[in-house]
């Protein structure tokens, strides 16, 4: 339950002289945040190690009515900036002539509390036209005003325009109820006149801390694997489900087994977005996207029952959204077997497999099962077992499971090992599979993962540490690199601005090294070397000495290091044309 000081109303009427009670300081207690509710970051992040890096401005939209007004997002720049500014060039019309922006908060989701940095000014004073900024909050039925600046109430600015992640810039809002929308605006408000030609009139918002309520839960479908099958469990089992949530997306999966939580996991971190960046104090999470996590994906948990004491215990399965928002996909029990022999008695018996009591090697993996296995496994796109990617690719495998006659061996489980190609690397278990009714098996990799070698490994019967068959795949993966630069059109003695994000981790403490390329049509020239952040993210600038005209083209390559496991990479090329 969400508390707070109770917002004051405003009253103003846009399209005439009516500015009542125009807030000059907001002492708003911070907001505290609902169960249900996520925080997003606009244009910058404005807290923490990473203050001043971009972050996402896709539900913020610009509108202009009249002319010589000016909107839109440059906050890939330094000191990065959300522009709402009414042109002072000419006279501007009464009827709320100039510009607006405005965050929509997306379906489903409302706002709860934010805090804008911001910098306005009133570029004109004339007491028979004054222009007006202001930032708003509302939904459908109403729009409040929480802080304006006029030339009626004896403002002409407000904040510091060279620091803007002051305090001085802060402007909040608290327990707020259902609304929808900020907009932030600098406006003609003469009545039946004009605003006079005079400076600009802006109201400038550098970064957004806004905390979005989702009510609504996951939903989750297709519940089923091995720990859920029945039967005495031993080893390591796994639970496949799909999930879906259409508002701040599906975050992660949880397994708690006695009421203790075990096994705790981000489903997928979507290049890192659906990671939060812990930079808030009231217990929530976090991100740069207004909708961080995916909306649907498909998903597998593994419990290691060995682990476990023998006999039957309790097993939830609980999916949750970036929110914090739960729906538990799975309420049953399970029964675990005593776990294979340690120590001394281990070391009696030596490793179990082929030839050992079956007293100790546990029920047989899977129909047909076999100490003569075959086992196939091969790229989908290549008979090679080595396959070389670009950094997003979707990578199959598929396989046979059979006995040495041709029979198949079904609903046998596959263990699933990957050795990433980084230094220091340990090897570490995925998700297993299931062997179907012929035999055959698939696995569909993440998008996101890294160069690797995967070991696919099938042992007969549950309990043995020996396999009967296996099979390796070597997967190479170039590096992604998503390059920007603004502006597009530059002359000599002004500076471009180079920002964009390496994909994939884990980055190296200290950053990755990256290698800024131009070209003026011919080879590509070496020109800058950076590192990026802890999160991929990267910025530079360049100041142009020689004059014009012409057309660069720029890269950003990512070159192959033992600490990062992607190979050499490239960015997209962009062109920027110098007068």
């Amino acid at each position: 339950m969400r508390s707070g000081t109770s917002v004051v109303r405003v009253g103003w009427q846009r399209g005439g002289w009516l500015v009542l009670s125009l807030l000059a300081c907001l002492c708003l207690a911070p907001a505290s945040a609902a169960a249900t509710s996520y925080h997003v970051f606009l244009c910058e992040i404005p807290y923490g190690v990473d203050a001043g890096s971009p972050a996402s401005t896709e539900d913020v939209s610009y509108s202009t009515k009249g002319t010589y007004s000016e909107g839109g997002s440059f906050c890939e720049a330094p000191d990065g900036v959300m522009v709402a500014r009414m042109n002072g060039a000419v006279e501007h019309s009464a009827d709320e002539e100039g510009e607006a922006a405005r965050f929509t908060a997306p379906d489903g989701l409302s706002i709860a509390g934010f805090t804008l940095w911001r910098y306005e000014q009133i570029g004109n004073t004339q007491s028979y036209g004054p222009p007006v900024t202001s930032i708003d909050y509302g939904n459908a039925s109403s729009q409040i005003a929480v802080a304006a600046c006029s030339w009626i109430s004896g403002c002409s600015a407000n904040g510091i325009k060279s620091v803007p992640l002051s305090s001085k810039n802060e402007v909040s809002a608290v327990s707020l109820n259902g609304m929808t929308y900020i907009e932030w605006s600098a406006v003609c408000a003469a009545t039946g006149g004009t605003c006079p030609a005079g400076p600009s009139s802006e109201e400038d918002v550098y970064a957004a801390d806004i905390d979005l309520v989702d009510d609504t839960p996951p939903t989750v479908s297709d519940v089923s694997g091995p720990l859920i099958a029945g039967g005495t469990l031993s080893g390591k089992q796994t639970v496949s489900f799909d999930a879906s949530d259409g508002q701040s997306g599906v975050y992660g999966g949880s397994l708690v087994v006695d009421g203790h939580t075990i096994v705790s996991q981000i489903l997928d971190t979507d290049e890192g977005h659906c990671q939060s960046l812990g930079l808030t104090n009231d217990g929530q999470r976090s991100f740069d996207h207004v909708q961080p996590c995916p909306p649907s994906l498909s998903a597998s948990l593994t419990l290691n029952t060995g682990t476990l004491a023998p006999g039957t215990h309790s097993l939830e399965l609980i999916v949750e959204d970036a929110a914090g928002n739960q729906a538990i996909a799975y309420d049953g029990t399970i029964m675990v077997a005593g776990p294979p022999p340690t120590g001394a008695a281990a070391s009696a018996t030596g490793p179990i497999g082929p030839g050992s009591p079956l007293a100790l090697r546990g029920p047989a993996n899977g129909t047909n099962a076999s100490d003569q296995a075959k086992l196939t496994a091969r790229w989908t796109s290549t008979t090679k077992t080595t396959r070389t990617t670009p950094y997003g690719a979707t990578n199959h495998i598929t396989g046979h499971l059979t006995t040495s006659t041709g029979q198949p061996i079904s609903g046998a489980m596959l263990d699933i090992t990957e050795d990433p190609a980084v230094q220091g690397a340990r090897v570490a278990a995925l998700a297993g599979v299931r062997t179907g009714p012929t035999g055959a098996w698939t696995l569909t990799l993440p998008k996101t993962i890294p160069s690797i070698t995967l070991r696919i490994i099938y042992r007969s019967h549950v309990n043995d540490t020996v396999p009967v068959a296996t099979a390796t795949l070597t997967l190479r993966v170039h590096a992604g690199i998503a390059l920007h630069i603004t502006p597009h059109t530059t002359s000599v003695n002004h500076t471009i601005h180079f920002s964009g994000s390496l994909h994939g981790t884990p980055i190296p403490p200290g950053g990755k090294q990256l290698v800024l390329e131009a070209s003026s049509g011919g080879e590509w020239i070496q020109f800058d070397t950076l590192a990026t952040g802890a999160h991929g993210r990267y910025h530079a600038s360049y100041r142009f000495k020689f004059p014009g005209p012409v057309t660069y083209k720029f890269r950003v390559i990512s070159p192959h290091e033992a600490d990062f496991p992607f190979l050499a990479g490239s960015s997209n090329v962009v062109a920027v044309y110098e007068r």
